[in-house]
């Protein structure tokens, strides 16, 4: 899914637990309870991916204004 098809279903998934990566980082943040989360929340981020503590899905927010962002569930 992309834009906004995207971006809903990270709103209306379930994140009990999610993790967060940068594309040049080598850290992975892990967020716990972050239920109240939203997409919006990530949109002044780029090269992100986050995704559940079990990689069912991953939301993607790239640096290219026309490009996504991404949610794939697995």
């Amino acid at each position: 899914m992309t834009n906004e098809k995207a971006r809903d279903a990270f709103n209306a998934s379930n994140k009990s637990e999610l993790y967060v990566m940068y594309q040049d980082s080598p850290n992975v943040l892990l967020y716990k309870n972050p239920n109240s989360l939203v997409a919006e929340d990530f949109d002044t981020e780029q090269d992100i991916y986050i995704f559940d503590r079990n990689y069912t899905w991953t939301y993607v927010h790239t640096h290219e204004s026309m490009c996504g962002p991404y949610y794939k569930v697995k």
